[in-house]
């Protein structure tokens, strides 16, 4: 093995080993800091969503209310106001509202599903545009004959969808005309139930149309430092304040064993990339590969083009090499055209013009062509090359000197 193999595979190894730990961590983290969060109903007190009602426990606290969102009726003379815009009451719930209402409490009920109006009798709108109008001002109910104090000086509200009730002879009414209207407020003991039609107007999405949020302070908070109790009852769905936000996780609630299996599961795996990625040793060098001419290679080339009959470019890869030679030696680019090669051939190796051209456009195309062909580019370079290539001749030993005449051995 190599050592640069060897650093690869090394390095491969790690990165394996660093992507699990980063997952496992990963998983620990959300497995700690993740807790489920409950989603939010139409009507929340909680919620800003559109039909959330957020918008209005906002605007109660602006003008002063202590706005507080229960599940229970407030206790038997305290002093606030109960505000129920879904009845999720339940039986024994709905008989303390109404005790609460008889011992002298105001309690405003915006459903008109709730059995707490049951009796009041309804019959629903007829609007021919219930969509949301483009402007805010606008109403879909007019005051009309209106004579309840606190919503005598309202113009109009903005209900898309709602009921009527029936005004019944000892309840005072408003947003009406005869003996039908949206708000009905009717005495109960020493106390008041105000009946509305509709809960739409209070949700965020319709609170800032006509005189809706108007309505709802003029009901709920009067005067600075009233109380207002939302009742939401046990019916609804249980929010975040109900379950709790504690510290209790993801991590608190699997069991132990769980836990110790997949801790042995994540050091099996890191210990196994550890493993993989360890080598036993070190890297061993090998003498790298001198490049040297594949004889073996080109012979087999050479030989397979033979059975093609590729005459014609065993003769281009002939012609290519000896231009490729003359554009160095001759210092030319060797994209240079032939017939400029040619030229410059004639002017500084002193050939004929003309022939070097004629033998680098010469083409094969068969056995006899490309050894004629072979032929004269080999005589051509031993003609223009061979006495550049060789080396100088030494100089000729000097001739002895000649014996002197007359003397004789």
């Amino acid at each position: 093995m190599s050592r640069r193999s060897a650093v690869q595979e090394r390095g491969g190894g790690a990165r394996t080993a660093l992507a699990a730990l980063v997952i496992v961590v990963a998983a620990v983290v959300m497995m700690l800091l993740i807790r489920a969060t409950p989603s939010s109903e139409s009507f929340d007190p909680r919620s800003g969503n559109a039909m959330g009602t957020r918008g209005l426990v906002v605007l109660l606290e602006k003008y002063g209310a202590d706005v507080q969102v229960s599940r229970s009726v407030p206790a038997l003379g305290a002093d606030a106001r109960v505000f129920v815009i879904r009845d999720r009451l339940t039986d024994a719930e709905r008989a303390d509202l109404t005790d609460f209402v008889r011992a002298g409490g105001l309690a405003v009920v915006a459903d008109p599903d709730s059995p707490l109006t049951a009796d009041l009798g309804s019959s629903p709108f007829d609007f021919s545009d219930a969509s949301t109008p483009a402007d805010p001002d606008a109403a879909s109910i007019a005051r009309d004959d209106c004579d309840i104090g606190s919503l005598a000086h309202l113009s109009g509200i903005y209900v898309p969808a709602g009921v009527r009730y029936s005004v019944p002879a000892d309840a005072t009414a408003c947003f009406g005309r005869g003996a039908t209207a949206y708000a009905v407020a009717r005495p109960l003991g020493e106390g008041t139930l105000v009946a509305l039609g509709g809960n739409l107007p209070f949700v965020n999405a319709y609170l800032r149309y006509a005189d809706n949020a108007a309505m709802a302070t003029a009901l709920l908070a009067p005067v600075d430092g009233t109380r207002v109790t939302i009742v939401l009852g046990n019916g609804a769905a249980k929010t975040a304040a109900d379950i709790g936000t504690g510290e209790t996780t993801l991590f608190g609630l699997v069991r132990p064993g769980v836990w110790m299996a997949l801790a042995q599961l994540a050091v099996a795996f890191v210990l196994l990339a550890l493993a993989r990625s360890i080598r036993p040793g070190r890297p061993v060098r090998e003498p790298e590969q001198v490049p040297i001419a594949g004889s073996e290679l080109v012979s087999a080339t050479g030989n397979l083009m033979q059975r093609a009959g590729h005459a014609r470019k065993a003769g281009w890869l002939l012609r290519g090499r000896l231009y490729r030679t003359l554009c160095r030696r001759l210092h030319l680019s060797p994209t240079v055209p032939v017939a400029d090669l040619d030229a410059a051939a004639a002017r500084q190796l002193g050939t004929r013009p003309g022939e070097v051209a004629a033998v680098l456009d010469r083409e094969a195309f068969d056995d006899a062509s490309l050894m004629a062909l072979a032929a004269d580019l080999e005589r051509m370079r031993l003609a223009l090359f061979a006495p550049i290539d060789r080396e100088p001749d030494r100089e000729p030993d000097p001739e002895p000197d000649p014996e002197p005449e007359g003397v004789t051995s």
